[in-house]
């Protein structure tokens, strides 16, 4: 018997998205450019001394300064990172998406903060 093993998923994701400088000013638009499923989300944090926000919407567009219920600011999805801290959100599952992933970063958690951290915010993406 073989002391170690290869295994394929290909279940996991086939689109690989990079933001490395996540803002709360301005949303990254239609990363995925089609339908599909997140299957981890990564938010490296360590430059910063407050706590980030990852906010994704399932639209082609997203304006993350609305505040209107269910407005083109409003995310489907919402992750926290700590201050100082890269962390990682893995969903075996996937989570499916319809339109496309919108997305931007902001130091709060309210709807409508369109607040900027005070340096990058790297956000990493594996989806279909």
């Amino acid at each position: 018997m073989s002391a170690s093993s290869t295994s394929t998923f290909t279940e996991l994701g086939s689109k690989y998205v990079l933001d490395r400088d996540c803002k709360g000013t301005s949303a990254t638009v239609n990363v995925t450019a089609s339908t599909g499923v997140i299957y981890m989300v990564e938010i490296d944090n360590e430059a910063n001394s407050s706590a980030v926000y990852l906010k994704i919407r399932d639209a082609t567009s997203a304006t993350p300064s609305t505040t209107a219920s269910g407005g083109a600011g409003t995310p489907d999805y919402s992750f926290r990172a700590p201050a100082y801290t890269r962390i990682c959100f893995s969903m075996p599952s996937g989570i499916a998406f319809t339109a496309g992933l919108s997305m931007w970063c902001t130091t709060a958690a309210a709807v409508g903060t369109a607040s900027d951290a005070e340096n990058a915010v790297i956000v990493k993406l594996l989806t279909t």
